[in-house]
């Protein structure tokens, strides 16, 4: 009696076959879904960078508004502030990061040249914010504080708007840049360097 290899049985061959199209078909498919996730991520980041972009743009075309200028409200300020001890200047609130707070917990689908400079011109947004709400206290309101105490105040504030414009505009070139686009607001960079 012969003995046979079980390795010549048909139905191993059969089986390993088919392992091994049941094997290549999950290779095959999780590459593709490795590739839908890399192209909605690259989609995501896009769409976010674009938002960011135009988010930033905005408040950079409003200071940096030629009919505007942060030098001549701040010497108008100061005019106003050393005229009258007891005057104060009324500041409005502002919001100018509704975007990047939404985005803020995935800040990693940001391209990194991009994360630095709107991180950076997102603390300054922050930073005026913070600014605005001391300038509206009630400790600053008081008659009791001194007038000069509230001009280099505000005049810290006027440096800070001068500083996002700045900043703003780098960010902005550095979401052009990734997005492939050639949009730079030219009115906010002409006076960012003032």
């Amino acid at each position: 009696m012969a003995t046979t290899s079980p390795l010549a049985d048909p139905r191993l061959g059969a089986a390993l076959v088919g392992a091994l199209v049941v094997a290549l078909g999950w290779f095959v498919s999780g590459m593709r879904e490795r590739g839908r996730d890399r192209r909605r991520r690259q989609e995501r980041s896009i769409d976010v960078q674009t938002a960011l972009a135009a988010e930033i743009q905005h408040y950079v075309d409003i200071l940096g508004n030629p009919e505007f200028d942060l030098d001549e409200a701040w010497r108008a300020m100061v005019d106003l502030m050393d005229a009258d001890p007891d005057y104060v200047p009324l500041i409005p609130s502002e919001r100018n990061d509704t975007m990047f707070q939404s985005i803020l917990p995935d800040v990693q689908i940001l391209p990194e040249p991009v994360i630095r400079p709107v991180v950076r011109y997102y603390n300054q947004v922050f930073a005026i914010e913070a600014m605005i709400n001391d300038l509206r206290s009630d400790h600053i309101r008081a008659k009791s504080t001194p007038q000069l105490q509230r001009i280099r105040m505000y005049t810290d504030y006027i440096s800070m708007k001068k500083e996002a414009l700045r900043l703003g505009n780098e960010a902005c070139l550095a979401l052009a840049q990734s997005l492939g686009t050639s949009r730079v607001n030219n009115r906010g960079a002409a006076r960012s360097d003032q």
